[in-house]
């Protein structure tokens, strides 16, 4: 699959939601499924379906660190999600104070502090991505977590997508800096952010 890149219309839509749980939506997820994990240069933790052009409500993400530092790591599917509860506060980093910048396959070499919130929880449904490959579909399984810090910016980044919202949204909205990476893997503030980030 192609990841489409931003100012891409599909980027921009309120996607729909999942009704038919049918032999093309397997293929679908697996393809999806298989487009995270094979990214290089860089490497994803989250992909959602507007990312490669399909308005559906639906996104994978690598969750937890040691699972994405992993060789092979485990993926979560989120399907029809709905945001239930979160924290009073939102932060720009990490939870412990450190500096976490987001970025976006679709947005290539930018990178910049988002506010999200601490933790969310999450109403959804999933599968079983092992099950999937091995038998071509899944049983669709009826998930509520709660996931905090680098886990809950990831699906808070993903859920974003499917409301057709980009990460950049926030850096105009709350005039914060945005980055990009020189050719010695510097960060270099865009001067001209508003001008630039616009066109997205």
């Amino acid at each position: 699959m192609k990841i489409v890149i931003a100012p891409h219309k599909v980027l921009r839509q309120k996607a729909k939601e999942v009704e038919v749980f049918d032999k093309k939506f397997f293929t679908f997820a697996k393809e999806l499924a298989k487009t995270l994990l094979e990214k290089e240069n860089p490497r994803g933790v989250g992909l959602a379906a507007p990312q490669v052009n399909k308005s559906w409500r639906v996104f994978v993400a690598v969750l937890g660190e040691k699972n994405q530092e992993s060789e092979r790591p485990e993926l979560e599917f989120f399907i029809n999600p709905r945001l239930t509860k979160f924290s009073p506060r939102q932060i720009l980093g990490a939870m412990d104070g450190s500096e976490r910048f987001e970025g976006c396959l679709s947005i290539p070499l930018f990178y910049g502090p988002v506010p999200r919130y601490e933790w969310v929880e999450v109403e959804y449904q999933s599968l079983d991505l092992r099950e999937l490959q091995k038998k071509g579909q899944a049983q669709i399984l009826n998930k509520m977590a709660r996931f905090a810090d680098f886990d809950a910016r990831i699906v808070q980044h993903e859920y974003d997508h499917l409301e057709g919202i980009l990460f950049t949204d926030y850096t105009l909205k709350n005039n914060l800096p945005i980055y990009v990476t020189d050719q010695k893997g510097q960060w270099v503030e865009v001067e001209n952010k508003k001008e630039v980030l616009q066109a997205l």
